[in-house]
């Protein structure tokens, strides 16, 4: 009776031969405690806003005028910018050289989003995280582009067009640079539809049945959007900008229609 004592003992002594897979592992809870949330969150933004900072700074002090002097090309090799306040042209010089900076140093930034978002995603969450943000920086990217060589010429092409005998355009530089940063960066942000409703789809948040039948209220918020998004309330730029919104609708709906959502 003793050994049978002495295995059965053994028996509850040993630990399960079940072990947990290695999915289980990653989609488990990690909790953390408060203090060291805030914590990481204040050590990554910290190091985010630096980069950016001396990305700006650097930008500041050796291309600004080089990227302000690609700007006045847009409108003509004759054409001048103005400044009707002492600080006017710094700020704008400054704002111009944040963007660069942000432009610069937008995938250090996007992954310590992600490293600082994926204990709290699922591995199947975070699967599809690392697959679209590359794809999200060259939308941002190509949506940037989009503004430079396609929207701004026509609209400076539509703007000076009121010129003649007795009207000349003369524009100060801060009212110019904040347009056109303000355009690079719309553009750059509206060239992500098609991965929010892609990642939408996904979760099962929206199915593209549903956007389809629904075109026509989205042919109205596009124009809306571009109307309350645009630094100026005319027709043509509300027009530009929410032209590429509808393209980029129907191209999200394509996508989620061949994955099957």
């Amino acid at each position: 009776m003793i050994p049978l004592e002495e295995e059965a003992e053994k028996a509850q002594a040993a630990p399960p031969q079940e072990e947990e897979s290695a999915d289980s592992e990653l989609d488990r809870d990690r909790p953390m405690p408060v203090e060291e949330h805030l914590a990481e969150l204040r050590w990554r933004l910290g190091l985010s806003v630096g980069l950016w900072a001396l990305a700006s700074g650097l930008a500041y002090a050796f291309y600004s005028r080089h990227f302000l002097e690609a700007i006045r090309q847009l409108a003509g090799e004759d054409f001048r910018f103005i400044y009707t306040q002492p600080t006017e042209a710094f700020f704008a010089f400054l704002n111009m050289s944040m963007v660069v900076g942000l432009f610069v140093t937008l995938p250090f930034l996007v992954c310590q989003a992600i490293l600082f978002i994926s204990p709290g995603l699922t591995r199947r969450e975070r699967r599809w995280v690392l697959r679209l943000v590359p794809f999200s920086m060259l939308l941002f990217a190509g949506g940037g582009a989009f503004a430079w060589y396609v929207a701004l010429p026509i609209m400076w092409r539509f703007f000076l067009g009121f010129q003649g005998e007795g009207v000349v355009a003369m524009w100060t530089i801060g009212h110019v640079v904040g347009f056109v940063v303000t355009m690079v960066v719309l553009c750059g942000l509206v060239f992500q539809m098609p991965l929010v409703l892609l990642f939408a789809g996904l979760i099962g948040l929206v199915r593209s049945e549903t956007l389809r039948r629904h075109r026509r209220m989205a042919i109205f918020a596009a124009f809306v959007v571009a109307a309350v998004a645009t630094p100026t309330p005319d027709a043509v730029t509300a027009s530009v900008v929410a032209i590429p919104i509808l393209v980029l609708f129907e191209a999200s709906l394509l996508l989620m229609r061949l994955i099957g959502r």
